[in-house]
């Protein structure tokens, strides 16, 4: 069995990169690859690049004066558009990530467990995650970051003192990360820090000089300082201009816990299915975690017969305790704070994301290994195909928002409303500026200031829809509007999902749109009306 797996070793490599790309088959088999925030990232990148070459929309809308920890998503849409429609500039981007996480995952496991590169497969079934689903694009690429910057910091801490190149390296890491995610950001230096100073102990512990040892690693500890002084102190600026609301809010812990038990940041759309396939992951773990202990008890009596014992904890075991943070700070920490949210499910998919770092770094017998990963991977591909058929129902609404586009003219004012009542499409609307210029009146990332553009509130108009306020509509609650400027109509109504019949406030927008506006395209998903008396 040894000898057949030394020769698949030699082929391994190609084996990951297959699988990598069968990971893609959600993306690259559909026209679109609908999340919740996605199409307000791709609508908002077609703007930033308009208002870059064409000031049509500057009245409406003015970059953020802020270096937000929220930009590097939107540079690479930005820079994909610059080439190529809206629809492909999403899908680079997801490949982008897809790869990204996967190679860095495995980067990083060849720096702490060169002997098993097999086990870097358990980052497969993290890639499709809760998160991502929500569009958290630029989260999800800090997670590239973070990866990047441990394996870097691992493989470069001994001899990163005396090179201004490395120190240079790990500073562009340090700022990318940040520039993607702020958390992303903390977590790597946290963790580059902690490693630092379990390194610290190990050498304190073999020499007994604490003196040497303190001077030697106390470099590496500024190095490290000074390679993150950047966004260290854009990171106090930052929350320096966002003081603390005082609100706070906790799931339960037994929520918390059924997450642990059911692997629940990677569940993207339904608990009830998805969990059959990540339970059967939870088991995996367990037995890899098993498997490994196992091998430990037996090298450690081996050993015994040897000059060199080897005590039961070992210096990998680091990750363990890294572990440990982050399941300590998935229940001290609020799940809302007032400025942000989503805070307990980003500490979940950490908490699982160095398990998985740590499982990697346990020595297996090869072939449990290779059993291990094979279920794991034929359990993944279940989920993968399951992914394949949420596509298919959300990508042919998308397209049908992105259809109606063609009816709509260039940096026209369009009211959308979400008549499915389903939150996943809150954002679906955006698709129709994912390649033209528009003002959709529904931009979450206008409203808030850590994303690149604002609302221009001061030269904003005060919205109207035959003769009536548009923000007082209830079928409109996130429209912007300035009461002390001139009124403006809206060109064009978006309706995504049908009228119902029963509902009065259904009923008074319909009437309204109905004395107003013309219906000028139709399809089984959406309706677009456009004003009376403006032309195509």
């Amino acid at each position: 069995m040894n000898k057949i797996l030394n020769r698949f070793s030699k082929y391994e490599k190609f084996l990951f990169l297959a699988v990598a790309l069968a990971n893609l088959i959600p993306v690259i088999s559909h026209h679109f690859f609908p999340t919740l925030d996605g199409p307000a990232h791709l609508y908002n990148a077609t703007l930033i690049n308009h208002m870059l070459f064409d000031a049509d929309v500057d009245s409406f809308f003015q970059f953020n004066a802020e270096l937000v920890p929220n930009l590097t998503g939107h540079v690479l849409l930005c820079f994909f558009k610059w080439f190529l429609p809206g629809y492909l500039a999403e899908k680079m981007l997801l490949i982008v990530y897809f790869i990204g996480l996967a190679y860095a995952f495995r980067r990083l496991v060849k720096s702490i467990n060169p002997e098993y590169l097999g086990l870097s497969y358990l980052i497969f079934p993290l890639t499709y995650n809760f998160l991502l689903s929500l569009g958290f694009y630029n989260f999800s690429l800090g997670l590239i970051g973070l990866l990047l910057i441990l394996s870097f910091w691992i493989r470069n801490k001994e001899t990163i003192t005396g090179s201004p190149k490395k120190i240079l390296i790990l500073s562009v890491l340090f700022i990318l990360t940040y520039f993607s995610h702020i958390l992303m950001f903390s977590i790597a230096l946290l963790v580059c820090g902690f490693y630092l100073f379990m390194s610290f102990l190990k050498v304190l512990f073999e020499t007994k000089k604490f003196k040497d040892t303190f001077i030697r690693e106390g470099k590496k500890g500024l190095v490290l300082l000074l390679s993150s002084l950047i966004p260290l102190v854009l990171t106090t600026l930052y929350f320096g201009s966002r003081p603390d609301t005082g609100v706070k809010i906790f799931l339960p812990k037994e929520e918390l816990i059924k997450w642990l038990n059911y692997l629940n940041p990677i569940i993207c759309y339904h608990e009830g299915i998805e969990s059959g396939f990540t339970r059967k992951i939870i088991y995996i773990l367990y037995a890899l975690i098993i498997g490994g202990i196992i091998v430990r008890i037996r090298n450690g009596i081996s050993s015994t017969k040897t000059p060199e014992k080897k005590g039961f904890l070992q210096f990998n075991d680091t990750w363990l305790l890294v572990t440990g943070i982050m399941l300590v700070l998935l229940f001290i920490m609020p799940d809302d704070n007032g400025s942000a949210s989503i805070i307990s499910m980003r500490f979940g998919l950490l908490f699982f994301l160095f398990l998985f770092i740590w499982i990697s770094s346990l020595k297996q017998a090869k072939w449990f290994a290779f059993i291990c990963m094979s279920l794991l991977l034929a359990i993944h591909a279940k989920r993968i195909r399951y992914y394949d058929s949420v596509m298919d129902t959300y990508d042919p609404i998308a397209i049908s928002c992105n259809k109606a586009s063609a009816f709509i003219k260039p940096n026209s004012v369009v009211a959308p409303m979400n008549l499915t009542g389903f939150w996943f499409e809150a954002h679906f609307s955006n698709y129709l500026g994912s390649d033209k210029s528009m003002v959709i009146l529904d931009n979450y990332e206008a409203t808030m200031n850590y994303f690149p553009l604002l609302w221009n509130m001061p030269e904003l108009p005060n919205f109207h829809m035959g003769g009536q306020r548009v923000a007082d509509c209830p079928l409109f609650p996130w429209t912007p509007s300035n009461k002390e400027n001139e009124k403006k109509e809206v060109d064009y109504v978006f309706a995504l999902g049908s009228w119902d019949s029963t509902n009065v406030d259904h009923l008074k927008t319909l009437e309204l749109i109905s004395s107003n506006f013309i219906q000028t395209y139709k399809n089984e998903h959406c309706t677009l009306y456009r004003r009376k008396n403006s032309r195509e």
